[in-house]
Parts: structure tokens; C-alpha cells; sequence
């Protein structure tokens, strides 16, 4: 699939990530235990939801796919619109990924919460899930700097075919929220979602526009060879009446 494809896709992309990423993380996970909760707490709300305890897992990994491609495409547009600027674009890129493995630690927590429930190992949940509720850090600091990156590569490289600047600014904000300690989890829970869908309707928009203000493929070659677009509109119309 060519990059101008995927561009014009990019807003479905990042809509079916975050419905992904809020299904697994919501209405699977449910309420779990909190951080003080007793092994045995913990061991009897894992083993009465094993299933839906694995589809979460499963969903929220749906997601993740989706977010790298999501991420590779942007640095994509990012290093386009800046007319080949690698800073910014490579920055998002990586912190897109350093997003994706702190929700994978995340998840192998999970995973480790399931099968020591599942085989009555209560210290062993007991400790992992004081650390499941608090390991947050990877991909916060990852929404941090994709955003961040992503505003500073919109609003530093202006010259080229920019994206909006709205965006830029958004994504700067959620960034900096990010960094506020407990708002982190505001900008996390709405910012991050919102900013998601946004920046891929963006790309997408921007990116249809581009491909209906080519020229059609005849009068591109037609115009290579010298000749007007009118000239070709004539013939094709004479070949037209002919057949």
C-alpha cells in the first residue's frame, strides 16, 4: 500500500485506535483491585473474570498495532510537510514506540496478575498488582513526547506545505498537561484520544485535497509533451464522438 493510501486512511486509523485502546481498557478491564488490596482481594477478581480479563489484553494489543502504524505514517507526513526535516519526525516516531512499550509492560503485568491468580500464588499477585497500579510512567512519558513532538514539528516548520496550525498548538497543550502531575491523567484519558482522531482526519483531509487537485493522467503527459489541457479535452472528445 502506497504512503498517499495510507495518509488518505489515516483518520479511520486513529478513530479504530482509540475505540480499540478505550474498549480494552474500559469496559473489559472493569475495576480492579486497587493498590492495597489484599492477594486473595485480587486473586478472586482475576479468576472470576479470566475471560474478559484476556480479551482486554488482546484488544488493547489491537490497538497498539494500529497506534505503530498510525505513528509511522505521521512521521511520514511530519518529514513531508517539512520539507525533509528528520528531527521532530524521527523524535514523535520514537516516542510513539516508547508509548507502545509501557502499555506492553502493562500488559505483561496483567498477563503475570491472571496466571498467578489462576494458580492461587497470592503473594506474588499481591505485589505485582501494588506495581500494575502504579507503572504508569512508561507511556505517559511516551504521550508526552509524541505529542510535543508532534507540535514542534507543525509549528517550527512552517515554509513547505504545513499542517495546521491548530494542531500544533493542540498538541502542545497535551503535552504539557501531560506534565502536570495529576492532570497527566486528564490529558491521558481525553487529550490523547482527541488528539489522535484529530491529527488523523487532518492528514486525512489534507491528503484527499491533494490527490483531487492533480491533473488527471492524460493531461499530465499531455502537458509534459507541450500541449495545452484544452487540446487534450478536444481530442478526447473527437475520439469519443468517433467511436
Amino acid at each position: 500500500m502506497s504512503d498517499a493510501r495510507v495518509s488518505r486512511w489515516m483518520g479511520p486509523l486513529g478513530l479504530l485506535t482509540v475505540i480499540a485502546l478505550f474498549v480494552g481498557l474500559g469496559p473489559l478491564s472493569g475495576k480492579t483491585p486497587g493498590e492495597n488490596a489484599s492477594g486473595a482481594t485480587v486473586a478472586a477478581f482475576y479468576n472470576s473474570h479470566v475471560a474478559r480479563s484476556w480479551a482486554s489484553i488482546y484488544v488493547v494489543g489491537l490497538g497498539l498495532a494500529l497506534f505503530v502504524l498510525f505513528v509511522s505514517q505521521l512521521r511520514k507526513v511530519l518529514r513531508d510537510a517539512s520539507g525533509g526535516e528528520t528531527l521532530w519526525p524521527n523524535v514523535a516516531f520514537v516516542a510513539g514506540i516508547i508509548l507502545v512499550a509501557g502499555m506492553v509492560a502493562a500488559g505483561t503485568f496483567q498477563v503475570v496478575l491472571i496466571l498467578a491468580a489462576h494458580n492461587h500464588q497470592l503473594g506474588i499477585v499481591k505485589t505485582v498488582n501494588f506495581v500494575s497500579s502504579n507503572n504508569e510512567l512508561g507511556f505517559l512519558f511516551g504521550m508526552v513526547l509524541v505529542t510535543l513532538a508532534t507540535g514542534a514539528s507543525i509549528l517550527t516548520n512552517r515554509s513547505i506545505d504545513p499542517l495546521p496550525k491548530t494542531l500544533g498548538w493542540w498538541s502542545l497543550l497535551v503535552g504539557v498537561v501531560g506534565c502536570l502531575g495529576p492532570l497527566a491523567f486528564f490529558s491521558l484519558l481525553f487529550g490523547l484520544p482527541i488528539w489522535l482522531i484529530a491529527t488523523g482526519f487532518v492528514i486525512s483531509t489534507k491528503a484527499r485535497r491533494a490527490v483531487e487537485g492533480k491533473p488527471p493522467a492524460h493531461a499530465a503527459a499531455a502537458s509534459g509533451n507541450g500541449e495545452s489541457p484544452d487540446h487534450v479535452s478536444g481530442t478526447l472528445s473527437r475520439e469519443s464522438a468517433s467511436n
